[in-house]
């Protein structure tokens, strides 16, 4: 059976889940005071309460906004768009360095407590280049999209001598804290893989689709024996650092669990 791998951001989506909207007029009034004493021109105004703090989408100037206000009328998070001029000259210089030309297509300031990140968006023939800058111009990350010629083919070799001949999907070159990665999508034997190549070219992870058949029997028999009442429909083997896990996705009409379970059979975690 043919499947899509899926990268598991179960704590990402669940914390959106508990963002409760909320009308205006159940908005704290020191809350209500600080959001309007800055953003007195704001529109299309929408609140939310998330973990005890207030979040409220806006614009200003046509740009969308958002803000995180505790209960005490303290300002935790401002997320604003940006126009092209209102990106710090630091910030350019930096993207410069890595790209002489570019037309800039999305700009994003995010502020939280007292640190500042630049987000900028592009593309240069038709791939995606993304810049996180600090406010002193200080590069925190970097990633762009990469054409198949620009992979070293040192990657290339090795994952098709270990894992079979590729037919090339897509990869990203990342950047980050000094580290320099690699992430490559490829199909073998008509199965999706995903592999996370250190700057070396040593392997850091791996991500691959399985068939039923592919399951190794004391994992599938972990699944059915927690959870004989529902249906397998995604599975992929996970090695990072020389471990290897399983992630087996169970449904069962309209409730659904993602088991990670080791290769001995025990099932480490379900969501």
């Amino acid at each position: 059976m043919k499947r899509k791998i899926i990268i598991y951001l179960f704590v990402l989506f669940t914390g959106s889940l508990l963002a409760d909207n909320i009308n205006q007029s159940d908005v704290p009034a020191v809350v209500l005071n600080t959001f309007q004493l800055k953003f007195p021109t704001s529109d299309n105004v929408k609140w939310k309460l998330e973990k005890g703090n207030y979040q409220v989408d806006f614009k200003v100037n046509s740009k969308d906004n958002k803000l995180t206000i505790d209960y005490k009328g303290n300002v935790l998070k401002h997320n604003q768009d940006l126009f092209v001029s209102e990106i710090p000259r630091v910030v350019l210089e930096t993207i410069k360095k890595k790209a002489r030309f570019f037309d800039i297509n999305d700009a994003d300031k995010y502020v939280d407590g007292n640190k500042i990140t630049y987000v900028i968006q592009f593309k240069i023939d038709r791939k995606d280049y993304f810049f996180w800058i600090d406010e002193k111009g200080k590069l925190l990350k970097y990633r762009r999209e990469l054409k198949e010629s620009e992979i070293p083919s040192s990657m290339i070799q090795f994952i098709n001598n270990k894992y079979g001949t590729i037919d090339y999907d897509r990869a990203k070159f990342i950047e980050e804290n000094g580290k320099i990665n690699y992430i490559i999508r490829v199909k073998i034997n008509n199965m999706d893989h995903i592999f996370w190549m250190g700057n070396n070219g040593v392997l850091l992870k791996h991500i691959q689709d399985l068939r039923d058949s592919e399951i190794p029997s004391p994992v599938l028999n972990a699944a059915k024996n927690d959870y004989s009442d529902y249906k397998l429909h995604d599975a992929q083997w996970i090695e990072e650092r020389g471990k290897s896990i399983y992630k087996l996705g169970m449904r069962k009409s309209n409730k659904k669990v993602n088991l990670t379970i080791n290769t001995q059979g025990k099932i480490l975690d379900v969501k």
